[in-house]
């Protein structure tokens, strides 16, 4: 029995084994339509159904997914990288547990609340850095680091807030030592601020919150906002001075500025902002797009080492305070 023609043949007969179309000479970026004489706009392609598509890998991010042996076990390169990356924002809490341990109100009073709360700073910023170094590099590895920085800087202010609720020495009980002075109350605004966040910062949360998740996550720009605050009502705007061996537990090199926690909170601040302004995120796209991401390094490049130079004063008093609650031997301030 003879088969019964199917397919292209079968609805056009014998001429179209020999219909070959011309080639497509349509604008650019479409693609030739089922007659040849009518271009259609490419379809978008979706990871998953009403998912975008997501961006191409980097090479370093391909680098990165590579796995090696290791004790008989596969560990992806990405692990490792974030495992060191995010392991010193452990410091600030393990640099805490002596005084805790042995109860010691003076140290505590003195330089452990500090060391948290510099720690707490410290990996808001690390946080907020995630999001601008991934713009500029377009690389994506490194971007659970976010997520674990500010889980930690959560643990950090809730430490903070618990020191200075069980030794300071203002009137009103817990809550007057919490909040007694408006710079207080915004520490403590903060603090309140980032339990939630802390709560809802696992992909349980973020799978049950949807679209809500990220607008609640927001909540991180408050605490920004809130820190700035802060600092200027702790320590005031002008020039203090610091830097110089008059107590203040600096060293000695003369600089009134930069150890101001203000002044330092200003320059980590303007890098982070600037690279999240709506204008710039899209110039920065465009130069990557013509092949120029060297340009985008060039024009960040003063911001950057402005926020290195601030950031770099900050861990310096981390480091310091830091060693005296370890050591249980507090500076005079």
């Amino acid at each position: 029995m003879a088969r019964t023609p199917v397919g292209r043949r079968a609805r056009e007969g014998p001429a179209a084994d020999y219909y070959q179309p011309a080639p497509y000479d349509g604008p650019a970026g479409y693609e030739p339509g089922p007659y040849p004489d009518v271009a259609v706009a490419p379809r978008p392609v979706e990871d998953a159904p009403g998912q975008p598509l997501k961006a191409d890998k980097s090479r370093v991010d391909e680098w990165m997914e590579v796995t090696f042996k290791f004790g008989g076990s596969k560990i992806k390169r990405k692990a490792v990288a974030l495992v060191i990356l995010g392991a010193p924002a452990l410091i600030p809490l393990f640099l805490m547990v002596p005084a805790f341990l042995t109860v010691n109100q003076n140290t505590i009073s003195v330089s452990v609340d500090d060391t948290l709360g510099t720690g707490a700073e410290i990996c808001l910023f690390l946080c907020l850095l995630v999001t601008p170094m991934s713009t500029i590099t377009g690389q994506r590895w490194f971007l659970p680091l976010r997520r674990w920085y500010g889980i930690m800087m959560a643990c950090c202010a809730i430490g903070d807030a618990t020191a200075a609720g069980i030794t300071d020495n203002f009137a009103g009980g817990v809550f007057g030592r919490l909040a007694g002075h408006v710079f207080e109350l915004m520490g403590f605004m903060m603090v309140m601020l980032v339990i939630p966040l802390l709560l809802t910062g696992n992909p349980w949360a973020q799978r049950k919150l949807g679209k809500y998740w990220k607008r609640l996550h927001r909540l991180i720009y408050v605490i920004w906002a809130l820190l700035f605050a802060h600092l200027i009502l702790l320590e005031g705007i002008g020039f203090q001075p610091g830097g110089t061996d008059d107590g203040s537990g600096f060293p000695g090199d003369g600089d009134p500025v930069f150890h101001q926690r203000l002044y330092q909170f200003g320059a980590c601040s303007l890098f982070l902002l600037t690279l999240r302004l709506p204008p710039v995120k899209r110039w920065i796209v465009a130069r990557q797009k013509e092949g120029r991401n060297w340009l985008v390094y060039v024009t960040v490049a003063p911001l950057f080492v402005l926020f290195v130079f601030g950031f770099t004063f900050i861990l310096n008093e981390e480091f310091f305070k830091g060693i005296d609650s370890f050591t249980e031997h507090p500076s005079s301030e």
